[in-house]
């Protein structure tokens, strides 16, 4: 299978920063104390949150369809050596890894790319321990819907989010603003898909947080939603 982070790959390494740090303290505060553990990162690009994790003291597994993007990740790696492993391979079945064999899974930004959601959940569910935990982070299912716009209030000249279509699941063409460096398109699903998606995998939810961007428009609703949890017995 083709991925489309091939096609923009290069791209995509120099505007997440060719090997630089991950900068995100909600993904810190979910992941927390990991030292020791055997972390598996699902869609893991080119490695900036599996270098993130192995910084702290984890041994890490990144998987990726891309193969460009394992290419650039194992390059990295190869400038800094943090004994992270990269395997080319399918979020969706995460085949070549043995169930129950990492303490911890995450999939940062990664799962409204991904066609097949259930799929993919049930995947990081085998792969991870009984009672081992996960993290996900998505872009905002509702604010960033396949019908979004910004409008400035005529008194106080704030800015306000549209929403439209939230109902409409699918594949949709535009989320973001960095075209040069991402594809297009991504899945949009409501929350309460993603909600029960996670329950039917076995993934229960611990803690969900919404953090305020500091931007005119991401200081009024969440860009992103961020969740950590468990897998159940």
């Amino acid at each position: 299978m083709k991925a489309r982070y091939d096609e923009v790959a290069a791209e995509y390494d120099r505007w997440v920063g060719e090997g630089s740090a991950l900068a995100d303290p909600t993904f810190t505060e979910l992941t927390g104390e990991v030292d020791g553990q055997e972390v598996c990162v699902v869609a893991c690009g080119q490695g900036r949150e599996a270098r993130y994790l192995s910084g702290r003291g984890a041994v890490v597994t990144g998987v990726d369809l891309s193969e460009r993007l394992i290419e650039l990740a194992r390059s990295h790696e190869e400038s800094q050596q943090l004994g992270i492993t990269y395997l080319t391979g399918d979020a969706q079945t995460l085949d070549g890894l043995a169930d129950a064999s990492f303490d911890g899974v995450v999939c940062h930004l990664a799962l409204m790319d991904i066609p097949e959601l259930d799929a993919t959940l049930r995947s990081m569910a085998r792969v991870v321990r009984p009672d081992g935990w996960f993290v996900v982070s998505i872009t905002h299912p509702c604010f960033k819907t396949p019908a979004t716009g910004e409008i400035t209030d005529h008194v106080d000249k704030s800015i306000r989010r549209t929403v439209g279509r939230y109902f409409v699941e699918g594949y949709w063409d535009g989320p973001g603003r960095h075209r040069d460096a991402l594809p297009v398109g991504a899945y949009h699903r409501t929350l309460s898909t993603y909600v029960n998606a996670l329950a039917d995998a076995g993934l229960v939810i611990d803690r969900m947080l919404e953090p305020k961007l500091d931007t005119p428009i991401w200081r009024e609703v969440p860009c992103l939603l961020y969740v950590r949890g468990h897998r159940v017995t």
